[in-house]
């Protein structure tokens, strides 16, 4: 799409000396190379903005509403410096949220030339960015320490993302507490609905009988559990890391009459050692593994197996070029700290490379952007109550985080992926015949 405009116009009745007016001409240069112009409004702190030169129906504005934003931005122009001013509501947005993160992407990423230095560096002295000092950053903000993938970091990482409100994660799971990709049969469907799916097909998939030991690493809320017990039989053990995750998974439990057949542990996966488990399952948990502790991780689960048994890998991957994590992201400063994600080929070379058969592999990327609107949709329709739990600040990253992460998997660079594998042994006879009993 053509560039309608190179250069923006002043709003009318703005001081000639506005923010708007010294951010001319640098807004103008990016306008030019971005692909499609700029279709949302930059708005001031003073009043003055810059209106769209690519205008669209309903488009957002983007309002830097202290100072401090573009501070910010100075002191960290990489992601992390717009991720705190967001975070600390010093930047906002009118008009729809999805709307300005899909519009703001290609216009943020508009190709920079070294000449572009003078008029950044002329407006940034003008607006007396330069002489401030970096402002704090938000208390959402977290850089842990120590060993990376260590147990005591993991710990850490996983408190600081799940150990927030349980009432907060009700509010926007919905009533099943499953926090991971729902399977819709059809846009109709209610969230809960498409969780219970979710849920059943993994059982099917797993093979799930009576009686079968079934191991569920990262066990959440307890909503595997307590659905493969009271609709499969099985005997579940469940480990998680989170304290608040543990202690109402087993009051869930409790209420569900599953206590003879359900156990929740508050355990680190590299300490179960009372296998073999005729199941193994992991939903959305080895995101959290890291590169380096991939193989531990899933030798563990061939260690924990039965002969005969099935294993159950559930989890976000890259699509494209894979590459290491970035320090300085909004993902790991705000939501998923030491998270990493993978390619789907590096995840199956690393599963064969523990001692497994590939059996099955099904991609539920668009069923993940639909998940992420949902939870969305449920977390906007009380923000009041959401921010009573958790905080101004915290809201506030869910409320990016949805929406950016609905985008990304829409847009294909990222994926979701359940991997159903069995351990395989050298010179082992080939197993029984079996027709598939899950839908494609």
């Amino acid at each position: 799409m053509a560039t309608t405009s190179s250069s923006p116009k002043i709003t009318p009745g703005s001081a000639a000396s506005g923010v708007a007016a010294e951010l001319a001409e640098l807004v103008g240069l990016l306008d030019s190379r971005a692909e499609g112009g700029r279709s949302f409004t930059l708005a001031f702190w003073d009043g003055s903005e810059l209106p769209p030169t690519n205008p669209i129906p309903n488009s957002p504005t983007l309002r830097f509403a202290e100072r401090d934003a573009l501070v910010r931005m100075v002191r960290e122009p990489n992601e992390l410096g717009m991720a705190r001013a967001w975070v600390s509501g010093e930047l906002e947005v009118d008009g729809d949220l999805e709307m300005a993160l899909d519009l703001t992407e290609k216009w943020r990423h508009a190709p920079l030339k070294a000449t572009d230095a003078i008029p950044a560096l002329k407006a940034a002295r003008k607006l007396g960015l330069l002489r401030r000092g970096q402002p704090p950053a938000p208390e959402a903000e977290i850089k842990l320490q120590g060993r990376l993938h260590s147990a005591q970091r993991d710990q850490e990482a996983i408190s600081h993302h799940y150990d927030v409100s349980n009432e907060f994660y009700r509010r926007m799971l919905g009533e099943t507490m499953v926090y991971s990709c729902a399977y819709f049969g059809s846009p109709e469907d209610t969230l809960d609905q498409a969780q219970t799916r979710k849920l059943d097909l993994i059982c099917k998939k797993l093979e799930l009988k009576p009686g079968d030991r079934l191991l569920d690493i990262g066990c959440g809320w307890g909503s595997l559990l307590i659905y493969a017990a009271h609709n499969y039989g099985v005997h579940a053990v469940g480990v998680t890391i989170s304290e608040e995750q543990a202690e109402l998974a087993r009051e869930r439990i409790t209420q569900a009459g599953m206590q003879d057949q359900c156990e929740v542990r508050l355990q680190d996966y590299r300490e179960v050692n009372d296998g073999p488990y005729d199941k193994i399952s992991s939903i959305g948990m080895f995101e959290h593994v890291g590169r380096d502790n991939l193989p531990i991780y899933l030798q563990q689960a061939r260690s924990l197996i039965a002969k005969d048994g099935l294993f159950l890998n559930h989890g976000i991957v890259r699509i494209g070029e894979d590459h290491q994590m970035q320090p300085k992201s909004f993902t790991q400063r705000y939501v998923f700290p030491d998270g990493e994600l993978h390619t789907q080929g590096i995840v199956i070379n690393a599963i064969e490379d523990a001692g497994f058969e590939l059996v099955d592999d099904e991609s539920l990327r668009p069923h993940y952007a639909e998940t992420l609107r949902r939870w969305a949709i449920n977390h906007d329709s009380d923000r009041e109550a959401a921010i009573a739990e958790i905080g101004p600040e915290r809201e506030r990253v869910w409320r990016l985080h949805n929406y950016g992460a609905a985008l990304g998997f829409e847009r294909s660079r990222l994926s979701v992926h359940q991997v159903i594998a069995r351990p395989v042994e050298e010179y082992e006879p080939a197993p029984p015949l079996r027709v598939r009993s899950y839908p494609v």
